[in-house]
């Protein structure tokens, strides 16, 4: 990309000071110069249309990986619930501190959702005890 001082003294060159040569400087040399500029700036224009494609698909994939590891260690902690070594490691994983390589990751917007982007429910071991506790048994009844 040229500059517009740039851009003028070329049309300078190319109108009224086409026929003239100082040193290595006239129109023709402004002009190629002119074209490598241009080409450059087209190379880099490229390179940033695939940089930007490439950290998109870069944080697609992180969201990706992010959400699996989430059911991963919540499918774990359900498998840790007797296992207390287990367990105790598990507890230690953050895994909200997953980030991108320019050290940020999206942060997540929605109100009342887990991290893993969909609604918390409670287990069916958690609905069968608390459902459990709040019925009055048979033999009370009796």
């Amino acid at each position: 990309m040229l500059s517009s001082p740039v851009q003028a003294l070329i049309e300078i060159f190319n109108s009224e000071l086409a026929n003239v040569r100082f040193g290595d400087m006239d129109a023709k040399g402004l002009a190629h110069l002119a074209s490598e500029v241009q080409s450059a700036t087209d190379t880099v224009a490229n390179a940033q249309a695939s940089l930007d494609a490439a950290r998109a698909m870069l944080l697609e994939r992180q969201e990706a990986m992010l959400q699996h590891a989430e059911r991963a260690l919540a499918y774990a902690r359900i498998y840790a619930e007797t296992n207390e070594p287990l367990r105790a490691r598990l507890d230690t994983v953050a895994l909200g501190s997953l980030a991108r390589s320019d050290g940020a990751f999206p942060p997540r917007t929605k109100v009342g959702v887990g991290e893993a982007g969909r609604r918390r429910k409670r287990s069916r071991k958690a609905e069968v005890e608390s459902g459990a506790a709040s019925e009055p048994s048979s033999s009370a009844a009796e």
